[in-house]
């Protein structure tokens, strides 16, 4: 070895040795130290020993480096030699607070517990509404306390104990992402009061094609189809037609439109249909009774735009609905031309026939 590589391997072990608190970090040889410096001052006074300066073990200061260098270049040597010192030591952990992957799916996980977890809870709430149902008359005939059990259960369903709509939109869209919540609104259903029903129903319509891509895995959104099939009776117009908007509208970015996933799916194409043919029936009625006003006006548009979009998806892509509702076809042909209507029996007729 060359002086020059001596010196660099001493400065490295002294190096270990500095220390800003001697007293703390070097505690032993301090006190040791300390108490052969007052026995040498002691043998001193009494003349047993001249005053000769003692060895002391004296460390190099050199400043902490800033950056973090993980290679050490040595002159002459091949290459860049990658070794641990104590200014540059091999990095062990990372230390830095910052989102991990691993937090991330932690997070998820535990976001997902505390939802199946309020769903255990709404299903004992549920439990007890069904099992005092069975000794009592059905609603809309319920007892003061069952009553409040609904109105509580309800409550819980759709605030999630948030502070904002959205977040108890997207607490209540939680719900519905797991097939016991599913499951546990399909329950609740018959037994809300027909405002409520309806403030479900328009929630579930809004978000249908989220719910929809959330439930390819399940396959369980059809057990909805029934109960929410009761309560599309008592939309009116104008909530029907909020509640069909939002699939009508581009998304920002987007060239597809939110009804084409609602078309390819089952449940989605089913109580899409059964909207339509209710709503067909409210214009029907108020047609007679009155002049058109501008919920026609937006009724005629959004029915002209759902038969576009049905005309130009494949046969194969549309999904076979659960029911198929007799004025469907009539309706369009009542607001579209004839050869958009031959397109959408063409599209329709196995479904016809069923």
């Amino acid at each position: 070895m060359t002086r020059k590589e001596k010196d660099w391997v001493i400065k490295v072990q002294m190096v270990q040795l500095q220390s800003a608190k001697p007293r703390l970090d070097d505690y032993y040889y301090q006190e040791y130290y300390q108490k052969l410096e007052k026995k040498q001052a002691d043998e001193e006074l009494l003349g047993r020993r001249n005053r000769v300066e003692s060895l002391k073990l004296v460390t190099p200061y050199i400043p902490k480096a800033e950056a973090y260098e993980s290679v050490v270049r040595i002159e002459g040597s091949l290459g860049q030699v990658a070794v641990s010192t104590c200014f540059s030591p091999r990095r062990a952990i990372d230390a830095v607070p910052h989102g991990t992957q691993e937090q991330d799916i932690e997070a998820a996980s535990s976001q997902r517990l505390r939802v199946l977890y309020r769903i255990e809870k709404m299903f004992l709430q549920l439990l007890e509404i069904e099992e005092g149902w069975k000794y009592r008359p059905p609603p809309p005939c319920f007892s003061e306390q069952q009553s409040n059990q609904v109105e509580k259960l309800f409550q819980t369903l759709k605030t999630q104990e948030q502070n904002n709509l959205e977040e108890a939109a997207d607490g209540f869209l939680q719900v519905l992402s797991v097939r016991k919540g599913k499951a546990l609104v399909a329950r609740l259903l018959p037994f809300l009061p027909q405002d409520q029903a309806v403030t479900i129903l328009l929630a579930i319509t809004h978000h249908l094609p989220l719910l929809v891509r959330r439930d390819v895995a399940d396959q369980a959104l059809q057990m909805l189809f029934k109960p929410l099939g009761k309560c599309i009776s008592h939309l009116t117009l104008h909530e029907l037609l909020q509640g069909l908007q939002g699939l009508t509208l581009l998304p920002p970015g987007s060239s597809e439109r939110p009804v084409t996933v609602v078309l390819q799916n089952q449940f989605g194409i089913s109580l899409l249909y059964a909207l339509l043919s209710h709503g067909e029936q409210l214009v029907s009625l108020h047609s007679s009774l009155e002049e058109p006003n501008s919920d026609h006006t937006a009724w005629t548009d959004m029915v002209v735009l759902i038969a576009w979009e049905i005309a130009q998806m494949p046969t194969a892509s549309l999904a076979e609905p659960l029911a198929f509702p007799s004025n469907l076809l009539p309706l369009f042909c009542h607001h579209v031309d004839k050869q958009l209507v031959q397109q959408l029996e063409a599209r329709m007729e196995f479904a016809w026939i069923y």
